[in-house]
């Protein structure tokens, strides 16, 4: 008979999985605030250079190319989240 008042046993195997699935994530959370600002700047510079060549190309500032990224980042992840 099994006693449901019982936490279900967790094997050392899951517990591994389950760890190295955290560490996975943690990374990709860390490396992409590592980036972000480095992202932010560079689209900031391409902003600028298309901004010198024309004039229909509005001039960006740092804050709203690191949003941009940001927009960017969500796009790709909700579409790769829900792709079929």
């Amino acid at each position: 008979m099994i006693d449901f008042n019982l936490p279900p046993q967790r094997t050392a195997q899951k517990e591994d999985a389950a760890q190295a699935a955290f560490v996975a994530g943690f990374v990709a959370v860390v490396v992409f605030l590592l980036l972000l600002p480095l992202q932010g700047w560079l689209l900031m510079l391409v902003f600028g250079a298309l901004h010198g060549a024309f004039a229909a190309v509005p001039a960006v500032g740092y804050g709203t190319s690191v949003l941009f990224v940001v927009g960017a980042d969500i796009l790709a992840f909700t579409a790769k989240k829900f792709r079929k």
